[in-house]
Parts: structure tokens; C-alpha cells; sequence
């Protein structure tokens, strides 16, 4: 069975997992980026690309979010707003103030995806009604119609 780990290295982990998560978070920024230009170009076939290409990042930031979740409660802290900034005072000078920049720089890269994720989120639901709206107006004649809703949605 292996050793639990100290608080000590805890810490460790969870400052290079916020490392990580940064380094992730701004190449997630960048995928939906592009994303947003392929709903305006209605661009399915890379659109759909991209979104293979986030499905592995959001998977991994997730699993570290909730790695440090866990964390936090393993050292004894509530899980809430106030946690990270309590640890992070509780921590030594000399890398208090160098992780205090990077959380608040997470911060502000989880905001700005979040952002961009509703701003898309509007596109893709415009994409899809104006996919329906163009489906509508095509002649039934088949279902092997390339033009068919499920032809088209693949896009």
C-alpha cells in the first residue's frame, strides 16, 4: 500500500497541476478561438477537428480540478472561493507571491474560456438553426439525400 503523501508534497502537486492547467487553458483559449471563426465561416469539417482536439484538454483540466479539490480537503481547507488564497498566505514568501500571480492568472483564463464557450455556444446554435432552416427548404426526396439533416450535422 503506498505512503500517504505529506502536506508538503500535496503542495507540490497542486502548484505544478495550476501549472499545467495554465499552460492547457491557454491552448484550450486558442481551439475555441478558432472555433468561433469556423461558426462564422460555417466551417463544419474543422470545426469538428477542434473539437476533438479540446475533448482530451478539457478532459485533463477537469481531472485536475478535480485532483485539486481533493487536495484542498486532504489539507484540511473548506472547498470554496477563500481556500487557495488561504493557502496560498499560509505558505512561505518566497513562493507566496510567485503563486499567487499564477492562480490569479488561471483565474483569468478560466473566465475567458467560460466567455468565449457562451459566445460560441450562441454560434452553434445559430449554426444549427440556420442547418435546419436550409434542410427545410430542400426538397425530400430520399434519405440518402446528402443535404439530409443527419448529412449535414456531421459537417
Amino acid at each position: 500500500m503506498p505512503n500517504k503523501p505529506n502536506k508538503q508534497q500535496m503542495i507540490t502537486v497542486l502548484i505544478k497541476d495550476i501549472q499545467c492547467d495554465i499552460v492547457d487553458y491557454r491552448k484550450l483559449y486558442q481551439l475555441m478561438l478558432k472555433q468561433h471563426q469556423c461558426y462564422l465561416k460555417f466551417d463544419g469539417v474543422l470545426l469538428s477537428q477542434l473539437t476533438a482536439q479540446q475533448l482530451p484538454l478539457i478532459s485533463q483540466l477537469t481531472q485536475r480540478s478535480q485532483q485539486r479539490t481533493q487536495q484542498l480537503h486532504n489539507l484540511g481547507l473548506p472547498i470554496n472561493n477563500q481556500s487557495m488564497n488561504k493557502l496560498i498566505h499560509a505558505l512561505p514568501n518566497a513562493i507566496q507571491s510567485k503563486l499567487q500571480q499564477q492562480w490569479q492568472t488561471l483565474e483569468t483564463l478560466v473566465k475567458q474560456c467560460h466567455d468565449l464557450n457562451q459566445r460560441n455556444g450562441i454560434l452553434s446554435a445559430n449554426f444549427s438553426e440556420l442547418l435546419n432552416q436550409v434542410y427545410a427548404q430542400i426538397p425530400q426526396q430520399n434519405d440518402n439525400n446528402a443535404y439530409s439533416t443527419p448529412h449535414l450535422m456531421q459537417y
